[in-house]
């Protein structure tokens, strides 16, 4: 399919109500620029897609945000056309600076305006559990890709970890083991890898959730700012990732889980 065929099957659509904002968008777009689990989510992403990508493919990130991702897929596949969706105004608008050459639509997840079968390739990056209805975004997703079509999803990890961060930043939940993958199969799409990413820090990970359960369960933005800028660099973190990737380590376990998806 060309680009122009592409938009000419766009449907109309509009941004729905999403737990994200214009201030979480100010707050992420730096730091999760090179935060080690934000790079290493980027990489597994991108990795996971790269057998299904061919000159001219159509690729979208759902829940694009400022287009730290996009960038990343601008590079490893510059003759994909690449198109962004996200719900928030302020992030899209980043987006365009930092990928001009990328298609960017402004909606909601839930009601795609893509045209049926029309997309290759799809990833999202820690976006379904902003999602109140995660299984209808997944429908959604089935319906978009094409028959052979890929998607890698990243989501957040351990339901009963939830603490004063998940809730600053408008998660609805984190992930059971096989939770994905078992709502992606119920919309028909087939489970190629399912596991987990930052697995080797995880034990230090979960015990500093843990440690936030037992104290504060409330916090503003600024706190968690704060707890981003101080884990951003850490280099026990970055090693552990760095690691992680080079074994091609597959645990089922970790601060986030990678599940991949192909339509039969």
């Amino acid at each position: 399919m060309s680009r122009e065929e592409f938009l000419a099957a766009l449907r109309p659509g509009t941004a729905g109500a999403v737990n994200w904002s214009a201030e979480l968008e100010e707050l992420h777009d730096d730091a999760t620029r090179d935060h080690w689990i934000d790079v290493r989510t980027r990489g597994a992403l991108v990795d996971a897609v790269a057998t299904a990508v061919h000159p001219g493919a159509v690729i979208v990130d759902l829940g694009c945000g400022s287009g730290h991702l996009l960038d990343d897929l601008r590079a490893r596949f510059p003759q994909a056309f690449l198109v962004g969706i996200d719900a928030v105004p302020e992030g899209l608008a980043k987006a365009r600076r930092r990928v001009p050459g990328a298609e960017l639509i402004l909606a909601d997840v839930t009601t795609l305006p893509l045209g049926d079968a029309t997309v290759d390739v799809a990833v999202s990056a820690n976006l379904l559990e902003h999602v109140e209805d995660d299984g209808r975004a997944l429908a959604e997703l089935a319906r978009i890709l094409r028959p052979g079509g890929r998607a890698a999803l990243v989501v957040p990890a351990g339901p009963g970890l939830v603490d004063y961060y998940d809730q600053a930043l408008g998660h609805v939940r984190r992930y059971a083991r096989g939770e994905l993958a078992g709502k992606a199969r119920a919309q028909g799409l087939r489970v190629a890898a399912d596991h987990g990413l930052g697995s080797l820090p995880f034990p230090a990970f979960w015990l500093v959730k843990k440690a936030h359960r037992l104290g504060a369960r409330h916090a503003d933005g600024a706190r968690v700012g704060r707890d981003i800028e101080r884990t951003r660099r850490s280099r026990a973190g970055s090693w552990a990732c760095r690691l992680e990737q080079r074994a091609g380590l597959r645990l089922p376990f970790g601060i986030r889980y990678l599940t991949v998806v192909v339509k039969p």
